[in-house]
């Protein structure tokens, strides 16, 4: 029987709806040096190298400004604790309740008020997850938050990372995630826990969510085919038999769910590509099902929910209006052959077969340092791709400005291929408290450091000298002296780094070239002389200074391609950042593709990934197009590893004659150059027009044999080896 025709048939109240809740000299002859550099050096160059600081202007004459008198907070009644005394255990818990807190403090305070008063029968503790709070609502849940473990973190990591987080920093047996905006009834955890000892099977279970006002609110909920959720007893009767008897669903709300934490960890835990909310407990519970366990409604423990009490308040800048037709699209793509029957899992494996080793013992330690968010792309595959070469070797340590969890860096692992069981993630307020490590590598996009250097060795990769303010050139000036050796991912970047070092006055470090690691994806004779009429781009979907352009792509496409008749498809390829902005401009490439044989795979797996490049038979990359190289160098595109991904596999390539792919492909031997989108087009129709030809075919082993210079054993050797040099000699 269909699921949601069952699902109506246990009351009239069901309501289908999409699923909610939810970056030689002195020191002093180098600083007057710099002085001397920084007042007195002209030219258009180091004008557009260095941003001046903005000039001082009188502010205009403002009235007064009107100082509200603060709101009087009301006073918080902490409940009889006797209960707590009893059950509560930080040491040795059996269960571990993980708890959000986003600017919410007063809510989260009542939430806690509940558990501490009626929470019994097991062992437990609280981990408090402040996420990126104001310093007020910090303040608030500080003061008040009793016996619970607070967590603070600095910067919003949503919904699904910071519980991760905190489950990191629990210890029960049990993890229970639980928003903030719920208050529990008396006797509610035992219920909760029993499905687990009585049935072998049980995986997830979830309790009764009653609203405030009395009504029901979810007894489970099922899943239908295109991925809208069906909240079972939405607004009946939570005393009604049909709703008060145990039953297996497809998932139950992240608001309050239970499940043994060996089984959370083992599927990576929830999942990032749904950042910043939305999807993840559904996502969670079809993961722990291909564990074959089930999901438990379990209508003897019943929580009062609020919902959707921190997402809804616009206060939070998140502008979540679009992100659930966003994630569902991603739902699909991931688990719609499942909801439709047609697969019992996804095409990829989302989880290793095996639990991960997560106590890594080595006689060495390395610090890799990056500042920016940790989500597939190309700056975590160099970043992570140098952790895996050092395993075995070295205990590695991921630093960033705020933490990140394991699971998270074990996911990017999946989504890159990269085996990382053995990286550690510290702050950078943590990494500086620790001894100093064997080896540092700092990441970063200006001429000088991010951070000062923390290692015995210590390597500077420098994606591109960007502009940097003079402020800012100032105050990192004297962190240059820990950095023996900087390594760049391509000439062009080398060219750039060499010269803004000698218009800075920096004293010459070495510079080596690193191309960035590039798996072999590999493709048979009978493949290569197959390939379909597909034009493939890879890169995420951002807008900004490094915008991967697939506007201008779509665009092309429907100007050049479609509208000359030629059979062609587009496949654009990439994640997808989570901030709103980013999230529009997804939405604009998908308004301009209506009605053209255009397809957008966001988040794609590996498995299709590969697939699609061994499909394709032209590789397109236009990013940097529209600027001027000699003016805007930072604009243009520093390597491009999708680019000899793609060559690898037998795409031609056609890129945009700039930058570092114009010394990745060799024009007329390996792909193309081209300066304008009509070329794009040309040089695409032209190889479509003879797509499996002799000569079309030359150019394909000639670019999947240029792609393996670029090949990760090289790059792997590089860090590999410096335990073995002295001096690293720059190459060329």
């Amino acid at each position: 029987m269909d699921k949601l025709r069952a699902a109506q048939s246990y009351s009239p109240f069901v309501l289908e709806r999409f699923l909610g809740p939810m970056r030689a000299e002195t020191r002093l002859g180098r600083t007057l040096n710099f002085v001397f550099w920084a007042g007195w050096q002209s030219g258009r160059r180091v004008l557009r190298l260095v941003r001046p600081l903005p000039a001082a202007v009188p502010a205009p004459m403002a009235a007064a400004p009107v100082i509200e008198a603060p709101k009087p907070v009301e006073p918080v009644r902490l409940p009889d604790m006797r209960t707590a005394e009893r059950w509560y255990d930080d040491t040795a818990p059996d269960v571990s309740i993980i708890i959000l807190n986003f600017n919410k403090a007063e809510l989260t305070i009542k939430c806690l008020a509940s558990l501490w008063e009626h929470t019994t029968g097991h062992s437990y503790e609280i981990i408090v997850v402040d996420n990126g709070s104001g310093a007020e609502d910090f303040a608030i849940l500080a003061k008040h938050h009793g016996r619970s473990t607070l967590v603070r973190l600095e910067a919003n990591r949503f919904f699904g990372e910071g519980n991760n987080i905190g489950f990191e920093a629990s210890r029960g047996g049990f993890v229970i995630f639980m928003n903030n905006d719920v208050t529990v009834e008396p006797n509610w955890l035992a219920p909760l826990m029993q499905p687990f000892l009585a049935h072998p099977d049980c995986g997830v279970s979830g309790p009764k969510f009653v609203y405030p006002d009395g009504r029901l609110q979810e007894a489970g909920a099922l899943l239908d085919k295109e991925g809208n959720a069906v909240q079972l007893g939405k607004f009946g009767s939570p005393d009604d038999p049909r709703f008060n008897e145990p039953r297996t669903v497809d998932y139950v709300s992240a608001a309050t769910v239970a499940m043994r934490r060996e089984t959370f960890r083992t599927v990576l835990g929830f999942d990032l590509m749904w950042e910043p909310a939305y999807y993840e407990d559904s996502d969670l519970c079809l993961k722990i099902r291909l564990l074959g366990l089930k999901t438990y409604y379990c209508p003897t423990s019943t929580v009062i929910h609020h919902e959707n009490a921190t997402s809804s308040d616009q206060r939070h800048g998140l502008k979540l209006n679009n992100i659930v037709a966003i994630n569902r699209t991603k739902f699909i793509e991931r688990w719609g052959d499942v909801l439709r029957g047609d697969a019992a899992s996804p095409s990829s494996e989302l989880f290793p077969a095996s639990p991960a080793n997560w106590t890594p013992k080595a006689t060495k330690r390395a610090a890799l340092y990056t500042p920016y968010n940790i989500i597939p792309g190309g700056g975590e595959r160099y970043l992570l791709t140098i952790a895996e070469a050092l395993r075995g070797a070295y205990e590695v340590f991921l630093v960033t400005p705020e933490l990140f969890s394991r699971l998270r860096i074990l996911t990017v692992g999946r989504e890159l291929g990269l085996a990382l069981d053995h990286v550690h993630t510290v702050s950078l307020a943590q990494a500086a408290a620790m001894p100093r490590f064997d080896l540092f590598v700092a990441m970063g996009n200006e001429i000088v450091p991010p951070v000062p250097a923390m290692g015995v060795k210590s390597i500077f990769h420098c994606q591109f000298p960007f502009p940097v303010s003079v402020h800012e050139l100032a105050r990192r000036w004297t962190w240059w002296d820990g950095y023996e050796q900087l390594a760049v991912n391509s000439p062009f970047t080398q060219r750039h780094v060499e010269q803004q070092m000698r218009d800075c006055g920096l004293p010459p470090r070495p510079v080596s070239v690193v191309y960035p690691p590039v798996d072999d994806l590999g493709i048979d004779e009978e493949q290569l002389s197959a390939k379909s009429p597909v034009i493939l781009h890879v890169g995420r979907f951002f807008t900004g200074g490094h915008c991967k352009r697939q506007d201008l792509l779509i665009q092309t496409f429907r100007d050049h391609i479609h509208a000359a008749g030629i059979k062609a498809e587009l496949h654009l390829v990439g994640s997808l950042h989570p901030e709103a902005e980013h999230r529009d401009y997804f939405l604009l490439c998908q308004e301009l593709a209506k009605d053209l044989p255009v397809t957008f795979h966001l988040n794609a797996s590996t498995t299709d990934m590969k697939a699609l490049y061994r499909q394709a038979s032209v590789y397109w990359h236009a990013t940097g197009l529209e600027v001027d190289e000699q003016l805007n160098p930072e604009k243009a595109e520093h390597f491009g590893i999708t680019i000899v991904e793609a060559m690898s596999a037998g795409c031609i390539p056609v890129v945009v004659n700039k930058g570092g792919p114009r010394h990745i492909v060799a024009h007329g031997a390996t792909g193309y150059h081209f300066d304008t989108t009509k070329e794009l087009a040309d040089h695409t129709a032209a190889i479509l027009s003879a797509n499996n030809s002799a000569p079309t075919l030359a150019m394909r082993r000639a670019a999947i044999a240029a792609a393996k210079q670029f090949s990760k054993p090289a790059f792997s050797r590089f860090w590999q080896e410096l335990d073995q040099s002295v001096a690293l000699e720059p190459t060329n």
